[in-house]
């Protein structure tokens, strides 16, 4: 008979428990009920947790605390009964009294006491593993910070404690954190990077928050009276790594951005990372460490939003055109060919490649440009082929992005063939670059060009790379010298050497040599002198649009007032 009434008071000690997924703060309730069949008079708890190495698991604590009490002013006997359950560095236990007058409990009561204890494990292992999930859930496995959720909980608490008018928001990435990985192995990077936090956490005080986005991405939440503070500990913080048991410095440097947080113009508490990383990205784009983000700022982002979101629907409602800016030989004023550049009728502001191609180069989006200025050259070259007219060699600019496309000399190829345009009549005009990952994209997509039969041009020449030697790597047919290098009231015996070898080394190459920028007579004297014979700039045109360009290509050259009249060299 005892033991059915036990096993009906097990399921209701059960039903206590699962009332609750704090079985700890539940459990004077639960323990009450046994305390009616058993001398019960104390229950208390002791937790050793040790945390792994993942840290998804309470932080080092030795706890011991009463879960029950019968009567708190009885006096009781000492611990008579202990359950211990788990590995040795994650150990629960439980310590147990009774109440009969000899302090003891019979062998039948300890074995019916365990069964209650044995139920109350599982339901407080369960809430301690509820707990890691609960917060692996919010933290990020390497440094224990809060992750993105667990970020905007806190800000959420402090916020609702104080005020957005009391707080600074920031978002920084650790400035080539990547190459540690080339110095130390994984574990030890990881090991780097935890360190780094906790020297994060002491640079905050009580009611301040770091959070970790994942990867080598931080941010924060700081009272604003420290905000100058905490900005210039975390453009540099010194840490170490071990390698083969030697301590060696780390200086870990932040690109930030800092948004200072105002409650009018808080519209979502979102906003708290979403405006501080616009002003980290503008950062990063601009190449400057730090940027707070600021009114003009986010005019400038919002902008940029607007080109990008825009582009398909400009392209799809006539805003982008294609002018043309000749290209003129210097001794005849031949119209030899142009070059196709692009403008955009933004709301009645006609704008400057300049304002919306770097936007566009950020992402796949200027290839979506390229393809399409490239199918209006081609259309307008069809049309006055159609009509009986004459044709020059157009160049379109491709961007170095575009070189990512792996098909894309033979999408090149169809267009002009679509069109039924010769492939000597369309020239692919693309930017040396610095970086010898993108050239070997270059000479690839360069060699491609020229398999296909299509003459390619390296343009603003000596800017970027390039050397003489490029003139040889590179598999081109011209090559573009930037008007930098003749941009100048006056040009001297050093412009004349630094031209003149281009010039000589190209022709001895059989390259063709253009000359961007020309704007007076001057410059056409010193090319021609060089031997340099062909150039665009506005002593000829303006870049023009289509009806303006097709006037002058009937024409078919400029009268040569410009200076004296050479012969080449």
């Amino acid at each position: 008979m005892e033991k059915v009434v036990s096993n009906k008071t097990l399921q209701e000690f059960s039903d206590v428990l699962l009332k609750s997924n704090n079985s700890i703060k539940i459990a004077q309730e639960a323990f009450d009920l046994v305390s009616k069949q058993l001398p019960l008079g104390k229950v208390v708890l002791e937790v050793l947790a040790i945390p792994s190495d993942d840290n998804n698991v309470l932080e080092k604590k030795d706890l011991s605390y009463p879960i029950f009490v019968k009567d708190k002013e009885a006096r009781l006997a000492d611990y008579q009964l202990e359950f211990s359950y788990g590995p040795a560095d994650k150990r629960i236990t439980f310590l147990c009294t009774s109440t009969a007058e000899d302090g003891h409990f019979t062998d039948e009561e300890a074995d019916t006491l365990r069964d209650f204890v044995n139920e109350m494990y599982f339901h407080t292992d369960r809430m301690y593993i509820g707990k890691a999930l609960d917060k692996a859930f919010v933290t990020q496995k390497i440094t224990a910070l809060p992750n993105q959720k667990g970020y905007m909980a806190k800000v959420r608490e402090h916020i609702n404690k104080n005020s957005f008018d009391d707080y600074t928001a920031f978002c920084f990435n650790l400035r080539g954190f990547g190459l540690l990985n080339y110095e130390f192995d994984e574990k030890e990077v990881d090991t780097i990077l935890k360190r780094y936090a906790r020297e994060l956490k002491k640079r905050t005080v009580c009611d301040e928050e770091i959070g970790h986005l994942g990867g080598d991405n931080f941010v924060a939440l700081i009272k604003k009276e420290r905000a100058e503070y905490f900005l210039n500990q975390i453009k540099s913080i010194e840490t170490y790594g071990r390698y083969k048991d030697r301590k060696i410095p780390v200086t870990i440097k932040s690109t930030i951005g800092v948004f200072d947080l105002e409650e009018r113009k808080i519209h979502h508490l979102g906003e708290v990372i979403s405006q501080p990383e616009a002003a980290l990205n503008y950062a990063r784009r601009k190449r400057r460490n730090v940027v707070w983000l600021t009114p003009e700022i986010l005019d400038e982002i919002f902008f940029d939003r607007q080109i990008y979101d825009g582009l398909t629907n400009a392209i799809n409602n006539g805003d982008i055109m294609t002018y043309y800016q000749p290209k003129v030989n210097l001794e005849t004023g031949e119209i030899i060919g142009a070059e196709a550049l692009v403008r955009w009728n933004y709301g009645g502001t006609m704008l400057s490649p300049d304002c919306f191609v770097p936007i566009l180069e950020k992402s796949t989006r200027i290839s979506e440009l390229d393809f399409y200025i490239l199918r209006q050259v081609c259309r307008m070259l069809a049309l006055r082929k159609r009509a009986g007219k004459s044709v020059v060699p157009i160049s379109v600019n491709f961007s170095k992005r575009d070189l990512e496309i792996p098909n894309i000399a033979s999408i090149i190829t169809n267009i002009i063939e679509k069109y039924g345009i010769n492939k000597d009549e369309i020239i692919v005009e693309v930017t040396e670059t610095a970086y010898s990952d993108e050239q070997e994209r270059l000479i690839s997509f360069l060699q491609q060009m020229k398999d296909s039969d299509i003459s390619t041009s390296i343009d603003d020449f000596g800017t970027g790379y390039s050397s003489l030697s490029v003139i040889r790597e590179y598999p081109v047919n011209e090559i573009k010298i930037d008007k930098s290098f003749i941009d100048r009231k006056v040009l001297t015996r050093e412009d004349e050497a630094i031209v003149g070898s281009v010039v000589a080394m190209a022709r001895l190459l059989r390259l063709h040599v253009i000359t961007e920028g020309v704007d007076n007579s001057d410059q056409v004297d010193f090319l021609l002198r060089l031997g340099c014979s062909s150039a665009q700039g506005f002593l000829f045109d303006k870049p023009l649009c289509y009806d303006d360009f097709s006037e002058v290509l009937d024409r078919g050259r400029y009268e040569v007032t410009w200076g004296q009249k050479r012969n080449k060299v």
